[in-house]
């Protein structure tokens, strides 16, 4: 029995998580988070587990989602890509309560969220990870759950709260590897597509940074 289990969260790219579905649906169990309230995902099956919300939560609930499930890891995936099987892999060998594909480093001199630096698809040390795909051990979340439903669900900065709680508590690194992705269309409905979208992410970060990141 795999000991991953892949989470989707879908906001009007029903698409893509099809493809995300074919592409995993043989080698792990798979929940798809639907905040679209207006358009239904099709239940299709085990072993994919599919969740209607009746209203959007944002990302945070793919985190919170994650304790309804028994697998000892869980990749948090976005619904705009695909990465190969082997990246998984290795991920999952290296044991850590989370690593990314994505990392943010430069918040201790960074002014705004454009001054941070990015590390994409590179063997790397992170300040926090960002939410394209995380592999976090189940284990690790357990310990952050009862400060994580406290939290709510915000509008921006899920991952950035996660990183920097798993590194309060766990002392964990923020460690990213080198990855194969395949991009998936973004449409008209990225979060980045909000012009206020980095700048609330940014006062995520302040938050964190002026309780000594």
């Amino acid at each position: 029995m795999p000991d991953i289990r892949i989470m989707v969260l879908n906001y009007k790219r029903p698409e893509n998580v099809h493809k995300i579905i074919k592409a995993y649906r043989d080698q792990y169990p798979i929940t798809v988070i639907n905040n679209n309230p207006t358009e239904p995902f099709p239940y299709i099956g085990q072993p994919v587990d599919v969740i209607n919300n009746n209203k959007n939560y944002y990302c945070m609930e793919r985190w919170i989602r994650c304790f309804d499930y028994p697998e000892d890891y869980k990749l948090i995936l976005d619904d705009d890509m695909l990465i190969d099987l082997h990246t998984i892999l290795r991920m999952r060998k290296k044991r850590q309560n989370i690593i990314g594909i994505y990392g943010k480093t430069n918040v201790s001199k960074a002014s705004c969220y454009e001054d941070l630096k990015d590390n994409w698809c590179i063997d790397a040390e992170n300040d926090f990870l960002v939410g394209s795909a995380i592999l976090v051990r189940q284990d690790g979340l357990n310990k952050i759950q009862s400060e994580l439903e406290k939290i709510g669900y915000p509008r921006r900065g899920d991952d950035i709260i996660v990183s920097y709680l798993l590194k309060k508590h766990l002392k964990c690194h923020m460690k990213t590897v080198s990855a194969k992705v395949l991009n998936l269309p973004e449409g008209n409905v990225g979060l980045n597509k909000d012009p206020s979208h980095f700048s609330m992410r940014w006062k995520v970060v302040e938050k964190f940074k002026n309780l000594t990141w």
